[in-house]
């Protein structure tokens, strides 16, 4: 609620002399537009002082509750706040600028903040596309059968990472190497000469490891040995139990010396 002492300043006016006829038009037009301006003025500078009494509340804003008592015995303007307590204001529209300027600042961060997100999008997006275009040029002189063996491995690594795997696609290159060494590459390879084959339990799959190795770094609702991806997610996390990563598999670090290839 606004209350603006319009009949008395409507008096005031009435007692002064009037001048020539075309003069009373521009006598009274400016009044009417000053009154109207100022209820404007008023109600932003409500609203405005109802925003930082509920900012200083950490309250909803009302404008009611900022609401102006605009008293004619007064040389400046009343803002009654929620808390009954009033607000003397000797300089409305220097107060509005300066709350409509603190308004202002967080928007311009959200919109830095939104721009910001933006950019990184975008920059992310090319270099997934250029990581995209140089693996499909590696890929075209690569056999068939080496392409379907690095899908399977990049299917477990999203899977690895996902559950906690600190792996990306720059192992793409070492486990591959485990799998050509170990199985050839044959999902359904099953090893019948070696010392666990004697005891029994006999490697299996792509990385070829034996039941019980592969069922204790199996990952939930993975549990097929001969599956390859299965079979690679487990392989990778006993490599990673047992040497702490690729760096230490006893294979690798033999061909990385120039020596042959050993088992893990």
């Amino acid at each position: 609620m606004y209350t603006v002492a319009v009949q008395q300043a409507a008096a005031e006016a009435k007692k002064k002399p009037r001048r020539a006829s075309h003069r009373v038009e521009s006598d009274w037009a400016p009044l009417g537009t000053k009154v109207s301006a100022f209820v404007v003025a008023a109600g932003v500078l409500a609203g405005a002082a109802a925003a930082a009494n509920a900012m200083t509340k950490s309250a909803s804003v009302n404008p009611e509750n900022g609401a102006m008592d605009f008293s004619s015995g007064s040389s400046g303007i009343h803002a009654q706040t929620a808390s009954s307590k009033t607000v003397h204001i000797a300089n409305p529209a220097a107060e509005v600028g300066r709350l409509l300027q603190l308004e202002k600042r967080p928007a311009i961060g959200y919109f830095q903040q939104a721009g910001k997100h933006a950019a990184d999008t975008v920059e992310n997006n090319r270099k997934a596309e250029e990581a995209r275009l140089a693996r499909e040029k590696a890929d075209a002189g690569k056999s068939p059968h080496q392409r379907e063996v690095e899908g399977w491995i990049r299917e477990a690594i999203a899977i690895l990472a996902a559950n906690g795997t600190a792996i990306d696609e720059s192992s793409v290159d070492e486990i591959y190497t485990i799998i050509q060494k170990e199985s050839n590459g044959n999902p359904n390879a099953v090893n019948n000469w070696d010392s666990n084959a004697a005891k029994g339990t006999p490697s299996k799959g792509l990385m070829q490891t034996i039941d019980s190795t592969f069922m204790a770094h199996a990952l939930p609702g993975h549990y097929d040995i001969f599956n390859p991806v299965d079979n690679i997610i487990a392989g990778v996390r006993y490599t990673y139990d047992r040497y702490g990563g690729f760096e230490n598999h006893p294979g690798l670090k033999s061909i990385n010396v120039g020596g042959g290839y050993q088992g893990y």
